[in-house]
């Protein structure tokens, strides 16, 4: 049977389907629901829990306001356990003709300020509800359910997961875990999908990931002979001595550059903990072998910046040291590229410009991904795949977890620089409220007095009329009310990259007192003269972001501070950036109060965009599925038949995870 052959499957709704990737009657009985939504009722709850589902009986006629667009607000009272309590709700029209005084309805929503700010009314009768949700732009909810059901009686499709796992784990057999993931009916039917949805998931991926290894392993990399006495007599020339975790990642990459297979190594550590000097001996170490190096950096400015750094640090060795971007003149860019192809530049730096079709290398032996997480796993592999058997060296500034680094980074090897070089200050971090914005701006202007300059971020790029935040505009006119005659320049993702760097390279050559931004500057270029941050709406940001945040400050000589404004002063998560600087102390509490998908943000493309499964609260159902991913990787690799059969499932995985195209 085709998809536009179920009942119930128009033309408008098979290409809304197609649009999602759901082409087959198989496609659509296997895309299951994105969310669960479930209603327990408890009378009880309403002020014991953040949300609650109640029995209800209407009390008042309802009043009805006009909201905005089709939005109405409908207002009236409740008899919730006795107790007459207010309820609001925002809707559409049709409250008007189902909403009536007198009715028995289960509510469900959140109680505040004595009031009952309702989220869904239902006019049936439950003890415990489980609504699933598909989230198809354009397709009800109710169409696709109708449709998986009239096609599951012919639905046939082999289960792929060893019986031995599933009855090690007394998981569900395949058909019902697919019933039960479209139709929970109880708590129960929820948690049973849950726990297979969830191991399988990690199975796969753990699958995927040792597959990835033993791949890379099975590699043979041409041998690489660095000449020691080159990288000892940089070393020993740098005028100061290197911290202990530069000297561990320094051999392990060196380690790695030894070996028979390719390097796949991320360096992680806070601003200022000397990841470049790493990198520069990484580069001196292949090109002592007879090798060309990459650099790719996520922007133009940062790019130009690093070329500058690098022939600076390199500058006795007598190397050609290049930078490629889009901006730079087709003539020399042509230019350029012939001398790289020819093997008559030892380093060149750049941006995405690197990975286009055109540009060729005559040896490349490593590619250096600065702030790796703001490239998808394509581009970089489009990198890597420039010349055969590349080493790859990934530098990051956001200190991930152990565990999530395991899991987000696949086959990486994980190196962590804690240690910060000697001489550097702490950033001090104070917690202000909003009464307080009178003394902030006194500092401010003491700042720019002595010439130095602030950044001041703000959450919103427009204003949004149901979050009482500051937006940029609205962020602009506050500086302007306290300081009359400062420079400020602007900068958000919304404008064109163009325009966006340019404002960047103003506020570098101190043309702007401030530079009023989103989180777009968490990754910018290096301004020693700025040594205040002032971050409104704090709250709103995970510790991991701000702590990258106020990175932008204190790279200079000067004394530097970083301001937190927040509706409260004693909030506890800001308290923590308030009272360490340790990035990756940081990192665990932000990976805990957040996630990993909110922690690494949408960028970070080789973490599995998981269904069911959390790296934190699954964490033991993680352990288990590793380790026998790890099992049967090795199981399967030793028959070729079976291993065809589970390469093309762990693909198939992997793309709908998104982990690759």
């Amino acid at each position: 049977m085709e998809l536009k052959n179920v009942k119930g499957i128009g033309p408008k709704t098979l290409e809304r389907l197609n649009n999602e990737g759901i082409y087959t009657p198989e496609d659509l009985v296997l895309r299951f629901p994105k969310k669960y939504d479930i209603f327990e009722v408890n009378d009880n709850s309403i002020y014991e829990s953040e949300f609650s589902s109640v029995h209800a009986k209407i009390v008042s006629k309802p009043y009805f306001i006009k909201y905005r667009g089709n939005v109405t607000t409908a207002i009236f009272y409740s008899l919730i356990n006795n107790e007459r309590i207010k309820c609001v709700i925002f809707s559409s029209d049709y409250l008007r003709y189902t909403l009536k005084n007198n009715l028995d309805v289960i509510l469900s929503g959140r109680y505040k300020d004595n009031e009952f700010f309702v989220k869904n009314i239902f006019f049936d009768t439950f003890d415990v509800r489980i609504d699933t949700k598909y989230n198809i732009e354009g397709v009800k909810d109710y169409i696709i359910k109708d449709a998986v059901l009239k096609l599951l009686d012919d639905f046939s499709k082999e289960d792929f997961l060893p019986l031995e796992l599933k009855e090690k784990y007394k998981l569900l057999d395949y058909k019902n875990y697919i019933y039960k993931a479209h139709f929970p009916e109880t708590k129960k039917d929820f948690i049973e999908v849950q726990r297979r949805g969830k191991y399988e998931e990690f199975f796969w991926y753990s699958l995927s990931l040792e597959n990835l290894r033993m791949k890379r392993c099975n590699l043979n990399k041409e041998k690489r002979l660095i000449n020691e006495n080159i990288i000892n007599n940089f070393i020993n020339n740098l005028g100061y001595e290197l911290t202990s975790d530069q000297k561990k990642a320094i051999i392990d990459i060196k380690n790695d550059i030894l070996k028979d297979f390719p390097m796949n190594r991320l360096i992680q550590g806070d601003v200022g903990c000397g990841k470049s000097i790493i990198a520069y001996i990484a580069s001196l170490m292949e090109i002592s072998a007879g090798y060309q190096v990459v650099i790719m950096m996520p922007t133009e400015l940062l790019a130009f910046q690093q070329y500058e750094s690098i022939k600076k640090a390199l500058n006795n060795y007598n190397l050609s040291i290049e930078v490629l971007t889009s901006s730079i003149k087709n003539s020399v860019k042509e230019d350029i590229k012939y001398r790289l192809e020819n093997g008559r530049i030892n380093i060149i730096v750049g941006t995405h410009a690197l990975i286009e079709e055109s540009v060729r290398f005559f040896k490349l032996g490593l590619a250096i991904i600065d702030e790796q997480h703001k490239f998808g796993v394509n581009q970089r592999k489009k990198l890597v795949s420039k010349y055969k058997d590349v080493d790859s060296l990934y530098l990051t500034a956001t200190p991930i977890p152990r565990t999530l680094g395991l899991t987000a980074f696949g086959d990486l090897d994980i190196t962590s620089v804690h240690t910060m070089p000697d001489g550097r200050s702490p950033i001090l971090t104070l917690v202000y409220d909003y009464s307080g914005l009178r003394e902030i701006f006194k500092m401010i202007r003491k700042h720019i007095d002595l010439k130095e300059q602030i950044y001041v971020i703000a959450p919103l790029v427009n204003e949004n009329p149901d979050l009482d935040l500051y937006d940029i505009e609205k962020a602009k006119k506050l500086i302007e009310k306290y300081l009359k005659d400062v420079k400020i320049g602007v900068v958000h993702g919304q404008m064109k990259p163009a325009v966006k760097e340019q404002v960047m390279s103003d506020f570098y050559n101190k043309y702007y007192d401030i530079l009023l931004a989103t989180t777009v500057i968490e990754v910018g270029i290096n301004v020693t003269n700025a040594t205040m941050m002032v971050i409104l709406d704090a709250e709103r940001y995970g510790l991991a972001q701000i702590h990258q945040l106020r990175g932008r400050v204190g790279r200079g000589d000067l004394k530097s501070c970083c301001i937190l404004v927040s509706k409260d002063k004693d909030n506890e998560r800001l308290n923590i950036l308030k009272n360490t600087n340790d990035g990756f102390e940081i990192a665990l509490s932000d990976f805990k109060l957040r996630g990993p998908g909110d922690y690494l943000g949408e960028n970070q493309s080789g973490l599995a965009n998981l269904e069911y499964a959390s790296f934190i609260e699954d964490v033991r159902i993680w352990n288990v599925a590793c380790e026998d991913g790890k099992y049967y990787a090795h199981k399967f690799a030793a028959d070729p038949i079976k291993n065809k059969k589970y390469l093309e499932i762990i693909k198939a995985n992997d793309k709908q995870r998104g982990k690759i195209n």
